[in-house]
């Protein structure tokens, strides 16, 4: 299993994975010309493509959803609130059998992975992340949720690698200039993970197997590169977990992260 994070942030969040002999990504929040761009630029492409899972609804994870399609024959993945949320500015016609409605907590099994939706908890109709698993292996994939619930730990404990949200740092929102509704809804349990947030919850979740940490969907206004990774180094010191046995890596919003290899 091979994933590349394209593109993560406010403005646009697309990742590539290769599980087998497929080819799917994470959303579809860039142009279809930066796409292609940035998988050039990792000697990648998307021919033969599956399909695309939607984690949500919202423009930054949509809007090069009908580009796409239009190039491609391929698969759309995701909730039925998701799918009745979808607007028409991003999806034009697409046919319907196109989608593909999944469930929460309901695994699936798609050409040659297994892959298990499930909740997360956002300001958006149903929003879902992603884990998939080929094998013995898996990979995590939670962005856009304010929390996570511990009696769902079990659902996404135990991956060999984690793409998860690091949104921002607390400090920086509340100094920010924006306006306090916008601050409260980031800050509320169906807004974004701040660092600490995700350093804790990753703390529950990873084990000897985990091998990859990717922080995703960072703020541009509200957070720094450097804080995320400080305050994971910082949680997992005060915890006496060694945060040396993972490759932690910061995703960014305007060029391709590393390939990850699993």
């Amino acid at each position: 299993m091979k994933a590349i994070v394209l593109a993560s942030g406010s403005q646009a969040n697309a990742t590539y994975l290769e599980i087998g002999e497929s080819k799917v990504l994470i959303d579809c929040g860039l142009s279809y010309r930066q796409l292609l761009y940035r998988l050039k630029l990792m000697d990648k492409n998307l021919d033969d493509l599956k399909a695309v899972f939607i984690t949500h609804e919202h423009a930054d994870h949509i809007a090069g959803l009908r580009v796409l399609v239009n190039n491609h024959d391929i698969k759309i993945i995701l909730s039925e609130g998701t799918f009745n949320s979808l607007d028409k500015r991003y999806i034009g016609e697409i046919a319907k059998e196109k989608f593909v409605i999944v469930k929460g907590y309901e695994a699936i099994d798609l050409f040659d992975f297994r892959v298990l939706p499930f909740p997360t908890f956002h300001d958006a109709a149903e929003p879902f992340g992603y884990r998939f698993i080929e094998g013995e292996k898996s990979l995590v994939y939670i962005t856009d949720t304010g929390y996570f619930p511990i009696k769902q730990y079990d659902v996404i404990r135990d991956a060999d690698g984690y793409i998860i949200e690091s949104n921002h740092e607390v400090e920086m929102l509340l100094e920010s200039s924006r306006p306090w509704q916008l601050k409260r809804r980031i800050l509320d349990d169906q807004g974004h993970l701040s660092n600490e947030d995700s350093a804790n919850l990753l703390l529950n979740l990873a084990t000897e197997r985990t091998k990859y940490i990717v922080l995703a969907h960072l703020s541009q206004e509200c957070n720094l590169e450097i804080l995320a990774l400080d305050t994971y180094k910082k949680v997992f010191f005060q915890q006496g977990v060694d945060l040396s046995r993972y490759r932690l890596i910061a995703a960014r919003q305007n060029e391709p992260s590393e390939e990850i290899i699993i």
